[in-house]
């Protein structure tokens, strides 16, 4: 076997440490340099130089990474966070007086395991330093920390060779050993290269660790027993190890400088590498066959491949042989995927994602808590009762530490976003992105939010408006997912904007009349420098992203007695709904270039140069029904491209809309902008409007049930949308009983779409689903393509999407062949999109013995693509014989 090893200098000569980023785009190495190294891990860019941190002092000994953020600690005693799209330095999270060994996450990110050369564990809260739990229980030195995956337990070790069993989620309410393994692992020193690391299974069913024979012990957290052994391939100490992302691989690296890749099903070892200096680190890439070494010469190895996948399975996949064989018919159409995933197609989604997670507000000493060598323990009850309570780090524990608060959110013009099932009402207008403030001063007439209290004015893709009320003015923050193109600011608003909406070039901010300024309290270098006093009209205010473009900055006041009512923007105009039932558009300039009456609207969304209202038309219904109409516009042409009715459930209400962003965009390095109108109810509801285009003929599709997916990850949970991308529904989760996110902002989510079809638990409705879910995708972007003319644009995202579905198809055939259902077999090979895949069919079902099925597949190849591929043999002839002409036309004339 050919080993294709690219190795790097990385750091001085010593132990060398290294991890992957959650999701795969970048290998972090740590060193006796005291620096972090961070590399791309796309092949195309494996000889680009990495960047490199320096907040450490002295060696690095441990990385842990998560989804938002990675974490890092050494001999300088401090845990330093960093920001996973930018790997900007966050934050530090401990300062110890002891250096730090080991890390590790748990599975949402919330709380880091500290071990440090010392006899105890400190478990953090990620959002609050001051929230530290101490576990004590280890003799010696503890040497190493992991989570489960599901964060139920955690294993600690220590220099003297025990192993601890904690029960994290103990009746106690306290963290709990629940056992102990004495002598499991090898003694060693505190500043050893052997990490006695834990290594958990991906299922959370199996841990591992080195014994002390130079084997490799797997347990059982069934009962906590050793169920077999790995040996006789290291012939001297192991350093540390690491389990395959599907579990079906450990590989484990030694100080005898070799390299093993057991098979954990044979559990045998089947592949071996040897190298010229001992390995330090091991890390698997998430998603491909791929492992990062580092060396005790300081240097990283890329191992490309080290699994034969064409004998074995693929290392971060579970797939069956008959899916792996299928997979060989497709093998250029996998190649031209992955090309164009490698050149960038989830840059933007991976970039939001890194960046929401990130909040900048914070209140907290960003230089962290020291912690004293002696170690002051925290009760260890109240602070995990905490930690259950605010599990997720987004300060939803606020209400029980405050009881005097009141919780009770208004349904007023920022309208509630999703909660609780309730009485069913009247609709509520909204601005979508929104929240209210959680307090209210009612001795105050109309009730005012107590002073420091904030709430968001709009979250979307782009970014977010958060406001603070100071009493007599606001402070207005204005963040941004991507910050390559614009940066972060925030100014002071002496009119109390009560709305606000961002896009990819603007923002825009409005307030109600009747609200008052003092004209004393505002600064002289205030950027407004108007100073009315007293009652004031309705206000629309523009500020411009771009840096040079300050003087595009503008400000309306709306006639007396009209109030905005609803705002928002998108590239090419500013919408605002007003109480005299007009909708007024500007362009990004501020001039008014269009105005029409539409009454009782409820929210507005705009993308792109598209806007969708929502309005009512009449009351709620006796039978509960809200009776909303929709109407798509393009802000441009002003030309209505769709309206109709809005379907909601009986006894529900709509509490966002919006619009997606497909990877189309990302695929084509933002080409093509696809947008499509998004629709989200109190049921947990998200549907999406397909044929938009079409007028009279769209219709709404369900493709994410809110209900259904928590019950299936078995968690209570509810999903704030903040947008779409493609096949994910970007948004915020939110628990407890709170309606709505709140501060610190909780990081963005992207939970896969599944569309509600029946029998989801089985692998033929799942692919049934996902076949149904690419074919309104793919019918999306073959429709746009037709509206804006750009077809030959579109050309390669649908021959790959044609290709995707086809693969889908493939696999229901074989189940279908596997029961013998013949009529079902040609239904499926009916729907496959070229005379390739329908020739797979016919070796599938020649495999399963089924001829008269093949003959008949056969019949459907030469009846639906032999007169297709001759009539397109027979066009492609003619256009040639004309450029002939043409061609032989042109040197006439030159002659």
């Amino acid at each position: 076997m050919t080993i294709n090893v690219l190795r790097k200098e990385a750091h001085s000569e010593g132990f060398t440490t290294v991890a992957y980023k959650t999701d795969g785009t970048a290998i972090i190495t740590g060193g006796q340099d005291s620096k972090l190294h961070v590399y791309n891990t796309l092949r195309s860019q494996r000889n680009t130089e990495p960047k490199i941190l320096d907040e450490h002092t002295e060696p690095v000994c441990a990385i842990a990474t998560h989804r938002a953020n990675f974490a890092t600690a050494g001999e300088d005693g401090t845990v330093l966070i960093f920001r996973n799209s930018t790997n900007d330095f966050e934050k530090f999270l401990v300062r110890s007086t002891t250096p730090i060994r080991s890390l590790s996450f748990n599975n949402n990110g919330t709380r880091i395991a500290v071990a440090t050369d010392e006899n105890v564990i400190r478990i953090i809260l990620v959002r609050d330093i001051s929230k530290v739990v101490t576990l004590s229980g280890h003799t010696t030195l503890v040497k190493s920390v992991a989570f489960s995956p599901t964060s139920d337990h955690m294993i600690s070790t220590d220099i003297g060779g025990d192993i601890k069993i904690w029960d994290m989620n103990h009746s106690s309410g306290a963290p709990q050993c629940v056992k102990t393994l004495p002598g499991a692992v090898r003694k060693c020193a505190s500043d050893a290269d052997v990490m006695n690391t834990i290594a958990w299974s991906p299922d959370g069913a199996y841990f591992c660790f080195a014994g002390k024979e130079h084997e490799i012990c797997v347990y059982s957290t069934k009962d906590w027993t050793q169920k077999y052994a790995l040996e006789f391939a290291h012939f001297n100490d192991i350093i540390t190890m690491a389990w395959s992302p599907n579990g079906s691989y450990i590989a484990s690296v030694g100080k005898d400088r070799t390299v093993v890749i057991w098979d954990t099903t044979n559990q045998s070892d089947v592949v071996k590498y040897e190298n010229t200096d001992a390995i330090s680190g091991v890390a698997w890439h998430p998603q491909e066959n791929e492992l990062a070494l580092t060396d005790l010469k300081g240097q990283l190895l890329m191992w490309y491949d080290p699994i034969n996948i064409s004998t074995m399975g693929h290392p971060a996949k579970k797939a069956t042989q008959e899916v792996d064989d299928l997979e060989h018919l497709f093998e250029e159409s996998s190649t031209q995927q992955a090309s164009l995933s490698n050149n960038g197609g989830s840059t933007r989604q991976e970039s939001l994602l890194d960046n929401v997670a990130q909040d900048h507000d914070i209140e907290e000493d960003e230089e962290g808590e020291e912690l004293d060598d002696e170690g002051e323990d925290v009760d260890m009850a109240s602070d995990m009762g905490d930690f259950v309570i605010d599990d997720d780090g987004a300060g939803y524990a606020e209400e029980q530490q405050q009881p005097q608060r009141q919780t009770t959110i208004r349904n007023g013009i920022t309208g509630r976003a999703i909660g609780p099932q309730h009485k069913i009402t009247e609709q509520a207008t909204f601005q979508p992105g929104s929240t209210t403030f959680r307090t209210m001063d009612t001795a105050v007439q109309p009730p005012t939010p107590l002073e420091g209290e904030r709430r968001y004015m709009a979250f979307n893709m782009f970014g977010i408006i958060y406001t603070i009320y100071q009493g007599a003015h606001s402070i207005v923050n204005v963040e941004f997912h991507d910050q390559a193109h614009n940066r972060n600011f925030h100014f002071t608003d002496y009119y109390h904007y009560t709305m606000a909406s961002i896009g990819p070039d603007g923002a825009v901010f409005a307030v109600e009349g009747g609200k008052r300024r003092k004209k004393e309290e505002k600064s002289n270098d205030d950027e407004d420098s108007r100073e009315p006093a007293g009652v004031t009209p309705s206000v629309i205010h523009y500020r411009p992203l771009m840096n040079w473009a300050n003087n595009l900055e503008w400000t309306i006041d709306l006639p007396e007695g009209e109030n905005v009512k609803s705002i928002t923007i998108n590239e090419s105009a500013v919408i605002a709904v007003t109480s005299a039932g007009y909708v007024r558009m500007f362009t990004i300039s501020g001039l008014q270039n269009h105005i029409f009456r539409l009454e009782n609207i409820v929210a507005t969304a705009a993308h792109g140069n598209l806007v969708l209202l929502v309005y009512k038309n009449g009351g709620t219904g006796l039978n509960g029904e809200q009776n909303l109409e929709f109407m798509l516009m393009d802000t441009t042409t002003q030309d209505i491209i769709q309206r109709g009715n809005l379907p909601l459930q009986k006894s529900s209400h709509l509490t966002w809309i919006g619009f997606s962003e497909t990877s189309v965009r990302q695929k084509l390095k933002n080409l093509l902008d696809v947008f499509q109108a998004l629709m989200y109810d109190s049921n947990y509801v998200l549907s999406i409007l397909h044929r938009q285009r079409s007028f009279g003929q769209s219709y709404w599709i369900p493709v994410f049930d809110g209900k259904l997916t928590a019950k299936t990850l078995e968690r209570q949970e509810r999903y704030w949308p903040v947008g779409m991308l493609r096949d994910r529904l970007m948004c915020l989760i939110v628990r407890g009983t709170n309606d709505a996110p709140y501060f610190p902002r909780p990081p963005v989510d992207d939970i896969e779409l599944h569309m509600p079809v029946i029998n989801l638990d089985t692998e033929a409705g799942q692919l049934e689903e996902a076949h149904m879910r690419m074919r309104l995708i793919s019918n999306h972007d073959r429709t746009e393509a037709i509206a804006t003319n750009q077809q030959d644009e579109y050309y390669d995202v649908l021959k790959e999407a044609d290709a995707d579905m086809d693969k889908t198809l493939l696999r229901l055939i074989q189940i279908a062949c596997r029961t013998d259902k013949e009529q079902r077999i040609l239904d499926l090979a009916a729907a496959l999109h070229s005379s390739r895949s329908v020739d797979a069919a016919v070796k599938v079902a020649t495999h399963f013995k089924l001829s008269n099925v093949a003959e008949k597949l056969v019949q459907i190849k030469e009846e639906k693509f032999m007169m297709h591929d001759e009539m397109l043999s027979l066009s492609k002839r003619s256009m040639e014989l004309d450029l002939d002409d043409e061609s032989i036309s042109s040197k006439r004339i030159r002659y």
